[in-house]
């Protein structure tokens, strides 16, 4: 963890625009998840997001960090990060981009009988993402799509989480 603050340090320090995030809900693909329990639509946590926006009509990249309570009741670090192109619609300035994330959160496997279960590994994943701003604040929507693999098996979820420019 360390080194990963390291390389985003520098990054941070050369950012135009800074924002403290709020986590805000998820809505699933699914009701249930593998256990026959409702997923938390209330990913309640907190994190920091920087980018280098400059120019209206330009690609431009974002990164964040967010620790939050995930979709079994977990606690989740997340790191994500995309590229994004921000025009002015009027009111409000629109970005829309493609992102993706990494982190540590628990992870279930088919031997898994509860969410008491599971062990932390690493996860991962990439969708479109849309982001609305208006003076300081903003609204930000991600889209994961679901997929199965193997023994792997997601379900897709739009997140919201909301921002403030400091």
């Amino acid at each position: 963890m360390k080194y990963l603050m390291v390389l985003l340090v520098p990054f941070m320090l050369c950012a135009v625009e800074e924002r403290v995030l709020v986590s805000g809900f998820t809505i699933h693909e699914h009701t249930y998840d593998r256990f026959s329990k409702k997923y938390n639509a209330f990913n309640y946590g907190a994190g920091y997001e920087y980018d280098f926006f400059e120019e209206y009509n330009e690609l431009y990249f974002a990164s964040n960090v967010l620790l939050f309570n995930d979709s079994f009741e977990n606690p989740q670090l997340a790191i994500g990060m995309g590229h994004y192109y921000r025009f002015d619609t009027g009111v409000f300035d629109t970005a829309v981009g493609l992102t993706g994330f990494f982190g540590i959160k628990k992870i279930y496997t088919d031997d898994d009988t509860s969410r008491a279960e599971g062990k932390y590994g690493f996860t991962g994943g990439f969708g479109p993402a849309v982001n609305f701003y208006y003076d300081d604040y903003s609204v930000n929507f991600v889209y994961v799509p679901g997929f199965k693999y193997k023994e792997l098996d997601t379900t897709g979820f739009l997140y919201m989480y909301f921002g403030y420019k400091f």
